[in-house]
Formats: C-alpha cells, sequence, structure tokens
C-alpha cells in the first residue's frame, strides 16, 4: 500500500530544495533536483513491505535537509552564491516618483531588479502617464462636458431675460466622479503594491544552510 501523503510529502521537500537552491544558476538548480528525485525513487523501490508515510519520511531525512544539499551542491560545483541584491534609494525613488513624474519613475522602476516583469508592467501601466496623464484628461474631460452644455434666455415685455440650462444627467455626473475619485487613488495603489513587493522580494531571497 502506497503511503497516502508520499506525494505530498516529496512535492514539499523538493520544494524546499528549490528555494534553498534560488541562488544556484538555473541549470545547476534543475539538475539538483532531478537528481534527488530520481535518488527518491530509487530509494522507494527499494523498500520493502508497505510504504507508510514515515517511510518516506525515513527517506527524505537520509538524503538531508535541503539548505545542506545545496550547500553540499555548490561546495562541489565550485558555485559561488549570489549575493543577494538590497533594495535601496533606487526603488525608494521609483516608489515615489512613479506617480509624480511617470518618466523618469518608470525608468528607474525597470532598472532595478528588486521587481518582477509583472509588477514592472503594472507599475508602468496602472494608470500610464501618472498623476500628469490623469490632470490632461481630466481637463480635456471637463472641456468636452462645457461644450454639451446649452443655455437659452427669454425676455417677455422688457423684463429681464431668464435663462435656463441643461447639462449631463445626474447619473453621469455621479459615474464621472466615481471614475475620478478611482484615477486619483490608482497611483497611489500601484505605488503602495510596489512597496509592498518589494518587501516580499527582500524577505524571499534564499540562503543556504
Amino acid at each position: 500500500m502506497t503511503a497516502p501523503h508520499a506525494e505530498q510529502l516529496i512535492a514539499g521537500y523538493l520544494a524546499r530544495l528549490a528555494d534553498a537552491g534560488a541562488e544556484l544558476p538555473r541549470e545547476q538548480r534543475n539538475e539538483l533536483i532531478e537528481d534527488m528525485r530520481s535518488h527518491i525513487a530509487e530509494a522507494r523501490s527499494r523498500e520493502s513491505g508497505d510504504e507508510t508515510d514515515a517511510s518516506v519520511l525515513n527517506i527524505l531525512d537520509r538524503l538531508g535537509e535541503p539548505g545542506v544539499v545545496v550547500a553540499e551542491a555548490r561546495d562541489r560545483l565550485g558555485v559561488q552564491a549570489i549575493p543577494a541584491y538590497r533594495p535601496g534609494i533606487l526603488e525608494i525613488a521609483a516608489v515615489v516618483l512613479l506617480p509624480l513624474i511617470w518618466p523618469i519613475g518608470v525608468i528607474l522602476l525597470w532598472i532595478s531588479p528588486a521587481w518582477k516583469t509583472r509588477d514592472k508592467l503594472i507599475g508602468t501601466l496602472l494608470p500610464p502617464g501618472g498623476y500628469p496623464a490623469l490632470f490632461w484628461l481630466g481637463a480635456a474631460v471637463a472641456v468636452t462636458n462645457g461644450e454639451g452644455v446649452g443655455c437659452s434666455g427669454v425676455g417677455v415685455n422688457g423684463q429681464p431675460i431668464q435663462f435656463s440650462c441643461s447639462g449631463p444627467p445626474a447619473w453621469q455626473m455621479a459615474l464621472g466622479t466615481v471614475v475620478a475619485i478611482v484615477l486619483l487613488i490608482l497611483p497611489l495603489v500601484t505605488a503602495g503594491y510596489l512597496a509592498v513587493r518589494l518587501r516580499w522580494g527582500r524577505q524571499g531571497a534564499a540562503r543556504p544552510a
């Protein structure tokens, strides 16, 4: 009988091994993981009797802690550990300038290795142009709405002219207000997202045991 949690235990061990080997070159890291996978399969095939979760754990214990395995592989291959990147002034400037001076913020964002490509795309496109672009967009919308307002005056028997003006419907004005609020908050939300992702990246840097 196969251990009910064998696959989960093995997958967890290999995941820890991959995390510990983050400082290794990708080719060597993948080769190490495949070697450990082969050793586990070979050890399981040699086990006599019914396989249990305990026997699988014993196999993994004999292989060693992932951090130790990675350290030994690194020494054996003569590969030096890649030092973890420490975010600094460059990243702070990117987060601060992205909403205010968008072109410079985007350049700093893409120069920094502290974010993944997905995070950089989010920072670039939400919203594109930052607050300056939103200002010009709002000005264009205001001019367009102003052109849509019509006023008419009627004078009767020499009485003062009474004006009546028509503008956009109330629902359109309410919708425009909601969209404006979202657009005003979006650059700050994006900057906060990048700051959080930057913190996660720093904490997630692998260290060999």
